[in-house]
This record gives C-alpha cells, structure tokens and sequence, in this order.
C-alpha cells in the first residue's frame, strides 16, 4: 500500500510464515530493519498493534497506515501485526485436508465448467465454442488468481440476469450436471473413498455413501446440488456478496457438502493463523519460519539492550486473541519482555 512503510507493520503470511502472499511480504530482514530504526531514531517508546479477525490483507494494510499515523503523533514507533484473516485467505489456506481429496476437487472442476461455460469466461480453449475442457479448467486452477481477470464480466453478467433466469438456468445446469457425470463415470468410487475423505464430509451425505446399492453417491442427487451451488454463487454476484469466483465456489462447496457451520471453521482458521505466528523457530530462518515469534525475541534482546524502551501493545478485536498468544509464547520460550500497558479494543466475548 502506498505510503505504508515496512518499518510500521509485520506481515504474516500462509500458516503463520514469513511466506509471501498477496502484495506484502516481510522477511526477517525487515524486522532487523524495524530495531535498527529504534536505534539510530532514539526512539523510546514502541505500540504494537493487532488489527481484528476476519480482515483481509488490503484492510489490514489500511489499518496499519491508520494507525501508523496515530502512534506516530503520539510520540511511539507503531508496529501492526497484518495477520491476514480475511475469508479469502482463510478458505483459501485451511482448506487442505478437504482440498486435497477427489471429491472435492471432481466436483469443484464440474461447477467451475458449467459456471465459466455460462458467465462467458474465456478460458483460451481450442474446442468448439462454449466448450470448456478438464485442461482449460486445470490451466486456470494453477494459477493464484484463477479467474480474477473475469471478475468484472461475470458479475456484469450476472447482474443482467432475473430471478426468473436464475431458475431456468439452474434446471439447465442440473441437467447437463447429470449426464457429464454420468458420462464420465466420476463417482463410481466415492463409496470406496478412504475414510479420511468420508469424515470431512456433512454427516447426511456421509450416509449417503452406503446407499444406492453401495455405489456411493446418487448422480442425480449430486448434479441437482451442484447446480443449486451454482446459482448460488451467481446470486451472490447479483447481490455484491461474492469474493471472487474461486472464492466464492469453494465457499458454496464447503457449505453445501462438508461444513455443517461455515462460520465457526472460518473463526477456528483464524485462531489457527494468531497461535502460529509464534511458533518457536528452528534453524536457519527462511519463508517456513515464524515472524512473530521472531519478532519478540528481537524485541527482548533490545529492550534488555535498552532498558528504557516502553513497549505497549494493542489489540482490535480478535487481535486480543493474537495477543493472548502472544503471551503464551513468551512463557513457553522463556522470552523476558516487560509491558506497560495492554488494551484490548471490543475484545471477542
């Protein structure tokens, strides 16, 4: 973000790393830097401060240059914790043990053609128009943004669509759903899936695999609970409530078939991401290693250096959940650092 400074934040990326993602990305050097500047600006005061849960890293940078400018006037060196809890991040990074299975991923390809097919995306395809391949789907899913450059058309589209569409595309979907499932054979072996896979599942549609002769799943049941997926992944388009078209598919998925309460797994990936932050390091640092608790052992080794730094810390929030982490983390290393003072801010009940 322009005019934020990577002297006044620490950003902590994928399961609590020092590993890039999104536009900001700080290494241990970074931090070297931030106790550097103390040094050389005689700086005698330092605010930490942690934004809330659930926010993504764009809205923790403007936090971050908020607040930069609060502390400064203040007199302290501010220092915000961007913890990138946002949905997208969240589903997007504690998604793996569900991800990873065949399920999961023969269904979201099946809802990502039908969605491209009927949004307009362009995929690149050599088919015949309209035609979307397994290869384009996968093309695209290699990528960090799989369909950000269509974002604008497929809600400009979706948006033009009536209620009275929505529905007549949804008996379409289901249809076509059903006789590419049926023709490609894919859940033939879901009830052989391995139990791993089975647990992550809703427990209705766990049961299910034991049913329809032991074959697994039905192919009309899954195809018509696709296609409910689906238009519910443009009826959020048409209401501004989408985070993108990857995002928000996955999403509906998860909801649709695995988690029986979305909210409190998206929470429990971001208590994941505060508590891991401070995971004790071991060995050389690199992209794996853990900034917050690097962090707080450059933090001590200054202030036994320079007894007179007051340090508070702040906490938005869910950032108070981070904090109690923080603290943990200090008991657990045997980490000495002394607090003045500890403000949670509309603290989680």
């Amino acid at each position: 973000m322009a005019g934020l400074s990577a002297l006044n934040f620490v950003n902590v990326g994928p399961k609590g790393t020092f590993r890039e993602s999104g536009a900001l990305k700080t290494r241990p050097d970074d931090i070297d830097a931030i106790f550097s500047h103390l040094a050389t600006s005689g700086t005698k005061k330092l605010v930490i401060h942690f934004h809330g849960g659930l926010v993504p890293e764009a809205a923790g940078s403007a936090t971050a240059l908020k607040m930069a400018k609060v502390y400064s006037e203040a007199g302290a060196h501010p220092v915000t914790f961007i913890w990138e809890t946002g949905l997208v991040e969240t589903i997007t990074r504690n998604v793996t043990q569900i991800g990873d299975t065949q399920l999961f991923q023969t269904l979201l390809k099946y809802l990502l053609k039908q969605l491209a097919k009927r949004l307009g995306v362009d995929l690149g395809g050599r088919g015949a128009p309209g035609e979307i391949s397994d290869q384009d789907i996968e093309r695209r899913l290699r990528n960090d943004d799989p369909f950000g450059e269509d974002e604008a058309s497929v809600r400009t589209r979706s948006e033009a669509l009536s209620e009275a569409e929505l529905q007549h595309l949804q008996t379409d979907m289901e249809f076509d759903l059903q006789l590419e499932l049926e023709a490609d054979n894919v859940l033939a072996n879901t009830a052989a899936a391995p139990d791993a896979e089975k647990q992550v599942m809703k427990p209705e549609l766990r049961d299910n695999l034991a049913e329809d002769g032991g074959r697994g799943f039905s192919i009309a049941a899954i195809a018509a609970l696709l296609a409910k997926v689906a238009v519910q992944v443009i009826r959020r388009f048409m209401k501004g409530r989408d985070h993108g078209l990857y995002t928000t598919v996955v999403e509906e998925i998860l909801r649709a078939l695995y988690l029986a309460d979305f909210g409190a797994w998206t929470w429990s990936g971001m208590k994941n991401v505060s508590a891991a932050m401070w995971l004790p390091n071991a060995g050389p640092l690199g992209d794996d290693s853990y900034p917050g608790s690097y962090f707080i052992q450059k933090l001590s080794a200054y202030q036994q250096a320079n007894p007179d730094l007051v340090v508070d810390v702040v906490g938005h929030s869910a950032g108070s959940i981070a904090i109690c982490n923080l603290f943990a983390a200090l008991h657990r290393q045997k980490i000495a650092l002394r607090i003045r003072m500890l403000f949670f801010w509309h603290p989680p009940a």
